[in-house]
């Protein structure tokens, strides 16, 4: 059976490139991709993960500092002992950063190399920048080899032209370095299995998926489509065809158990040391560190029993059983002999205590959903948390990635399948791609848009490459068009339309969404989520902001979810003012509010507080104009603690969803399909008899606000005061979330009131006043789980009162 074809082209020019005409088309294309993503490094604002990375790399990088000063054995063994390894390596557990290091160290080396003339963070994102044009590049050279440049460069553009895979690939992440390890692994393993002397290959199998353990746990999912083709498509010929079906049963099976034995002993003490170990969310490794008498050692046992294996091949030439060269069984061992002691390598922390220190890893990414902070997504106008519908790796991808993409590689898919008898490469490709949008459809962690989802937009791409060469040698035919002429028009139109997609959305990729949902406002207007990750608050809007915010200005989050580190951060590093009071350490007055059109992350407070005329706006052209980031004054920060306190109410359950009898009966895991294992949000609520007062008594209501706005100073300081009846049923309204203090002390007094009538009482009166001219707009602003346009309530909820025009940015 082939594993590729010939593509024929016009004229002379080769079907395949190979030689030197090979690495200059790999040269050019490397250059070109660099070309492309270069300059545009620091263009994308610092998203919520980066400081922690940060954190993490600079904690490492005193430990390197210390090794480089090391002048003795004394002081390197110091540097290697159990607590200084995991205070260094602060990677791979509970904490501010439960990944392990490669992502990081590669961004540290990066920063090594070109800190001194680029600014920090780019610096640091040099290692993504590199990492997603070196991946283009080996996509491009893997095809261009087998089927020519024009499948190879239609493959590299479009991976190029992918908004969302661009804009990762300017983030210091693990989302870049996970593409890149999972695509090398894919062609490693092919060029591997069906290239003549391929060992050097299988071995390099074995190496990334270890490295990829280091990098990102899910980078080893992809051992799933390796392990699916190495079974059903490899094994069952390669046992009766390399070397005889009994000698290849025989070398398989010994070596594979040989492998397995240590490895089994090491995954059972691993159960063993987790029963021992606190809930993660609990554990500090620094104390709690069961004993163990299985060292880390025994993790490169099967890489002793790998060479082994070798010199019996060495030794023995002629066996049948040891003398035989079998790509698939040797590159299955491959995996299970270097990825472990790779793994074990890779993160100094593990060096020492190893075991006890992988079980809490275990614990992290096996019960993740009780381990980490669970987060929550909006996905077609629905709020849930951790996990999405069945649906929605396949949905995603249809509406984040240019159309003309997506046509082309679902003609690339219908190409796989046609010419799946006479050439497998394709068809493994389309197995790649699929891998991710099907392991989405289990209750896996779908946050942030696609990012998670990275890998499959490697193989999208060169699927897209066949589709668009077939199609166009399709025409030709058709038509009677020579073929150089069908494959330049369709190409150009596949990449051109993407490139123009790519650069009028920049520098918001990550907000992108396609011609075929309608773009930014119509995934919006669908329930689609705008931004996520806080790069919105890029550069150019951190200039402006700073030149707005008056000396010492406050500025807090209002969302009541978590608060993010960047602008902390960016302040650390002299992008933000230095005076700019990110702690809120005054009291006496409310302070400015910090907004990412986060829909997820909104609370009713904040869902108010962006219905109000904002002090600064980021509303660009690049997302259909709507607002994507935003700073409010402190005075409408007080109205809507104001309103929040007078019309918000505790959300309702969500309907619990059941599948139909036959299939709880029956297939109960199919549940999933008909919605059942998700966590949906409490449905939004108002305050309805505060509503109900406004409509029937409005005067009443003005009037016991007006009162108790005149008390306001009594009611904070606790002194006793006489309210009439209105303005006691308005108090305590006010004050119906208020909780004491727990008898020990450990927990405060809640007062939530008391900031606001003792800050700026006069907002009381007018988010009375909101409520009893435009009840409906309010309403709506609270009963949406997304944040709600003015445009779409008749005009900001604030307009009636005088204001400053707000500050607009780019």
């Amino acid at each position: 059976m082939a594993n590729s074809e010939s593509n024929q082209t016009d004229g002379n020019e080769p079907a395949r490139l190979s030689g030197t005409w090979w690495w200059v088309a790999c040269g050019v294309v490397l250059v070109a991709a660099l070309a492309a993503t270069l300059p545009t490094t620091g263009d994308i604002g610092l998203t919520w993960d980066e400081p922690a990375y940060r954190y993490s790399q600079i904690m490492s990088a005193q430990w390197w500092e210390r090794l480089a000063q090391a002048r003795s054995g004394a002081e390197v063994s110091a540097l290697v002992d159990p607590d200084v390894l995991l205070y260094y390596w602060p990677y791979g557990r509970h904490g501010i950063n439960f990944h392990p290091p490669l992502a990081g160290q590669l961004n540290l080396a990066t920063h090594a190399l070109f800190g001194r003339w680029v600014k920090d963070i780019p610096s640091r994102r040099l290692a993504s920048v590199f990492e997603y044009a070196l991946t283009i590049t080996i996509g491009f050279g893997f095809l261009a080899r087998r089927y020519g440049a024009w499948v190879g460069g239609v493959m590299a553009g479009a991976l190029l032209c992918m908004p969302r895979v661009y804009g990762d690939g300017h983030i210091a992440g693990t989302d870049m370095p996970g593409l890149l390890l999972w695509a090398a692994t894919a062609l490693a393993f092919w060029k591997g299995l069906y290239e003549p002397g391929g060992r050097c290959w299988r071995i390099l199998v074995g190496v990334l998926i270890g490295l990829a353990f280091v990098e990102k746990m899910a980078a080893v999912l992809v051992i799933i489509p390796l392990l699916a083709w190495l079974v059903f498509s490899h094994l069952p010929r390669a046992f009766k065809r390399e070397g005889g079906g009994k000698a290849a049963w025989i070398d398989g099976v010994l070596t594979t158990l040989a492998m397995l034995v240590p490895l089994g002993v090491a995954f059972v003490e691993i159960l063993r040391l987790k029963a021992k170990l606190p809930t993660p969310s609990t554990t500090n490794l620094f104390l709690a560190r069961p004993p163990s008498v299985v060292p880390g050692l025994i993790l490169a046992v099967p890489l002793l029993v790998w060479f082994f294996r070798r010199l019996l091949g060495r030794v023995y030439r002629g066996s049948p059983v040891w003398g035989m060269e079998r790509p698939a069984i040797e590159t299955w061992t491959a995996i299970l002999a270097f990825a472990p002691v790779v793994s074990w390598l890779g993160n100094p922390a593990w060096w020492r205590e190893t075991l006890p220190r992988l079980a809490h890893y275990y614990m992290l990414n096996t019960d993740r959903r009780g381990s980490l902070p669970d987060i929550w997504i909006l996905y077609l106008g629905q709020l849930y948390e951790f996990s999405l519908p069945w649906h929605n790796g396949w949905v995603l991808i249809a509406v984040v990635t240019p159309a003309a993409i997506i046509f082309a590689s679902m003609a690339g898919m219908i190409y796989a399948i046609r010419v799946a008898r006479q050439d497998r490469i394709p068809l493994y490709f389309l197995i790649h791609f699929l891998t991710w949008p099907i392991l989405r459809m289990l209750p896996t962690p779908a946050h942030d848009g696609v990012r998670l989802l990275l890998p499959a937009f490697f193989f999208m791409a060169g699927l897209a490459g066949w589709g668009t060469v077939w199609v166009a040698d399709g025409l030709a035919r058709r038509l009677g068009a020579r073929v150089v002429w069908t494959r330049s028009a369709l190409a150009g139109l596949v990449l051109l339309t993407s490139g123009w997609q790519l650069i009028k959305v920049h520098p918001f990729e990550l907000s992108y969404y396609n011609e075929l949902v309608g773009g930014p406002k119509g995934a919006r207007d669908k329930g689609f989520e705008l931004a996520y990750w806080y790069d919105a608050f890029n550069p150019s809007a951190i200039t402006a902001i700073n030149e707005l915010l008056p000396p010492g200005a406050a500025v807090g989050f209002f969302t009541g979810k978590v608060e993010a580190p960047t602008f902390s951060e960016l302040q650390s590093l002299g992008a933000l003012r230095g005076d700019i009071d990110l702690g809120m350490k005054d009291s006496t007055k409310f302070p400015y509010g910090w907004l990412l059109t986060q829909d997820a992350k909104a609370s009713s407070q904040s869902r108010l507080l962006f219905a109000m005329r904002p002090f600064y706006s980021l509303a660009p052209a690049q997302l259909d104009r709507l607002r994507v980031a935003s700073v409010a004054d402190p005075v409408a920060v007080s109205r809507a603690v104001a309103l929040n306190l007078l019309a918000s109410a505790p959300g309702e359950p969500a309907p619990h969803v059941e599948s139909p009898e036959w299939v709880q009966r029956s297939t109960p895991w199919l549940g999933r399909f008909w919605g059942e294992g998700l966590t949906k949000a409490p449905i939004p609520q108002v305050n309805e008899p505060l509503f109900e007062w406004a409509r029937d008594d409005a005067n009443g209501l003005r009037a016991a606000a007006q009162a108790i706005v005149a008390a306001a100073p009594a009611i904070v300081k606790g002194e006793h005061v006489v309210l009439n009846p209105g303005a006691s049923a308005l108090l305590a309204v006010l004050t119906r979330f208020d909780s004491p203090a727990s008898p020990d002390g450990q927990i405060p007094a809640r007062r939530f009131a008391n900031p606001l009538l003792g800050t700026r009482p006069e907002a009381l009166t007018e988010a009375v006043a909101i409520i009893i001219a435009r009840p409906e707009a309010v309403r709506t602003v609270l009963t949406r789980y997304a944040y709600t346009d003015a445009a779409a309530i008749g005009g900001y909820l604030d307009q009636d009162f005088a204001a400053p025009p707000a500050k607009s940015g780019r």
